[in-house]
């Protein structure tokens, strides 16, 4: 079985990035977990919604996408920091989970925060590989496959794209289960129209997802 790790910024950047592609290999049996690593910031329009209604969002969009477990390491918005005790967080996630395949944000994505978390992976990375740590279990197999998602910058060299155009309507109903969000802008058209146009730079038609590829069978990031 093949076990998949998507290591998001924030709930919803799992489904924007590789929605399609984490319905996909669900669909093809593998194994998916999405850890969310920084909670959610509340906007003047979400006053009314509580912390539990914010979670089932996550949890009925992971339902959609065949995700297996999903995690939230509840850092906080903005105030953000990588420190030893979240690098530990992740590379335990990652000694547990051992994947084969690693989703996480491109490097040079958007928002500071999604650039953050794409450094604080890379470093759980090596030091799950690694003979140290020892505190988060035992040393992990590196995966075969790790690739860079894109969310609020689209790719300027894509290296890799996923035709997703037999998932893209669970790819859009999954991003309509973020309620909330849905409320400060039509994030449902924005990822069917970069599917899109991301398939017609490509394949010339459908709906494909773009990538950078971080790594691949087994070479070093």
């Amino acid at each position: 079985m093949t076990r998949v790790l998507v290591i998001a910024p924030h709930p919803d950047d799992e489904v924007i990035g590789c929605g399609g592609s984490i319905a996909k290999l669900a669909q093809s049996g593998a194994e998916v977990t999405v850890a969310i690593v920084i909670r959610r910031e509340r906007g003047t329009q979400d006053s009314g919604v509580t912390d539990e209604e914010f979670a089932a969002e996550t949890a009925d969009a992971c339902q959609v996408l065949g995700v297996k477990r999903y995690i939230s390491l509840e850092e906080p918005s903005r105030d953000f920091a990588v420190d030893r005790r979240l690098h530990l967080a992740v590379v335990k996630l990652l000694r547990e989970v051992r994947p084969d395949r690693v989703y996480l944000p491109h490097r040079a994505d958007g928002d500071a925060e999604h650039r953050a978390v794409h450094r604080l992976a890379l470093e759980a990375l090596w030091m799950a590989e690694s003979d140290f740590f020892q505190e988060a279990g035992p040393p992990a197999p590196p995966p075969s496959l790790v690739l860079g998602y894109e969310i609020w910058a689209p790719l300027g060299e894509v290296q890799y794209t996923e035709d997703v155009t037999d998932q893209i309507e669970l790819k859009v109903e999954a991003m309509r289960c973020y309620r909330s969000q849905l409320r400060h802008a039509a994030w449902d058209e924005a990822v069917r129209g970069l599917a899109s146009y991301r398939a017609v730079t490509s394949t010339g038609r459908g709906h494909s997802e773009a990538f950078e590829v971080i790594r691949m069978a087994g070479s070093p990031a």
